[in-house]
C-alpha cells in the first residue's frame, strides 16, 4: 500500500457540462480535459476533488480513470466531493452526514478508509462551511469538533484491537477548510483567518494530529482584480506518527498558480484550473 500518493483539490464550480450557451458548454468541457490530463499526469493512487457539481464530471472521470474506482458524496447541497481510488488497494467509502449540521444544504464529510494486511488508514475529504460572517465561523468550529470525534473514536478501535492505551490510529484529515477568520460587529471581537488557524493547529495536536508542512502557504487566490488576498484555505493534517515524503523541507506540495511568478502567469491558470492549487503529498510510513 505504502508509498500512498493522495491529492486534494477544490476545482471551484467543477460542472463539466451544461450551460446555457454553447460557448459555456464547451468552456466546461475544455476545463474538464484539462483537469482529467492534469489528474493522469500526476498519477496519485489516491484523490478527491470538491466542488464537483454534475453528474456529467463523474461519468467523464469514470471514463478517463479506468484502472481507479470513484465515490461521490450525495444529498441537497449541488457541491460533492468526488473521489477515486487506484484499483487493486484495498478501501470502502463512509459519507459522514454529521459534518451537515442537520443542514441539508450543508457538505458531507467523504471518509476513505484504505486498508492492506491489517493496516488501516482512514482519509477525511472536507470542505467546510466558507463565509467570515459569525455563522459560517461557528459552523466550521462544530465541524471541527466532528472531527475530534471521529479521531477519538478511531483511537478507541486502535486501542481496543492492541490492547495498548496509548495507541493512535492512522488518521488523515484534508481539504478545504476554508479557515477565513470571523468579522464581528464593527470590527469588534475580528478572529483573523491566522488566530482560526493556529487555534485549529493547537486543538489538533491535543488529538496526536499535526499540519502537513507546505511548499507554499496559501492555496487560494480569486485573481489580481479580486481584493481579496492569496489564502491558507487547504490544508492537510495527518496523525503524529505518520510519516510523509518531503521535498525541499516540505511534505505537501502546493501546485498550480502558487508555483507561478507573475500575477499575469496565476490569473491565466486560474481561469483555466481553479482558483483553488491542488495539494500533493506521498504518505511513506504509518
Amino acid at each position: 500500500m505504502l508509498p500512498l500518493k493522495i491529492l486534494t483539490w477544490n476545482v471551484e464550480h467543477f460542472y463539466g457540462g451544461g450551460g446555457s450557451d454553447t460557448a459555456t458548454r464547451q468552456k466546461r468541457r475544455n476545463r474538464l480535459k484539462r483537469i482529467v490530463e492534469y489528474l493522469k499526469e500526476e498519477d496519485p493512487d489516491v484523490f478527491g476533488i470538491s466542488e464537483v457539481s454534475s453528474g456529467f464530471v463523474y461519468q467523464a472521470m469514470v471514463e478517463a480513470f479506468p484502472n481507479h474506482t470513484f465515490n461521490i458524496t450525495t444529498g441537497q447541497q449541488s457541491q460533492q466531493i468526488l473521489i477515486g481510488v487506484r484499483s487493486g488497494l484495498g478501501a470502502f467509502f463512509t459519507q459522514k452526514d454529521e459534518f451537515k449540521r442537520n443542514n441539508i444544504y450543508l457538505r458531507p464529510g467523504a471518509l476513505l478508509t484504505v486498508h492492506d494486511n491489517g493496516v488501516h488508514i482512514p482519509i477525511l475529504f472536507v470542505h467546510l462551511k466558507s463565509m467570515t460572517a459569525p455563522e459560517g465561523f461557528g459552523l466550521r468550529d462544530a465541524m471541527y469538533e466532528r472531527i475530534f470525534s471521529l479521531k477519538n473514536a478511531l483511537d478507541d478501535a486502535a486501542q481496543a484491537m492492541t490492547g495498548n492505551d496509548d495507541e493512535s490510529a492512522n488518521f488523515i484529515v484534508l481539504g478545504d477548510y476554508n479557515t477565513m477568520g470571523m468579522k464581528y460587529y464593527r470590527n469588534i471581537g475580528n478572529i483573523s483567518l491566522n488566530r482560526e488557524i493556529e487555534v485549529l493547529e493547537k486543538r489538533m495536536r491535543s488529538r496526536d494530529m499535526r499540519m502537513a508542512s507546505k511548499s507554499h502557504p496559501n492555496s487560494y487566490w480569486p485573481g489580481s482584480s479580486s481584493s481579496i488576498d492569496p489564502s491558507p484555505l487547504d490544508h492537510v493534517f495527518v496523525a503524529d506518527h505518520m510519516t510523509l515524503k518531503q521535498t525541499a523541507g516540505k511534505e505537501v506540495k502546493v501546485k498550480g498558480w502558487a508555483e507561478l511568478n507573475t500575477d499575469s502567469e496565476r490569473d491565466e491558470w486560474t481561469e483555466k484550473w481553479s482558483d483553488h492549487a491542488p495539494l500533493v503529498f506521498t504518505v511513506t510510513g504509518v
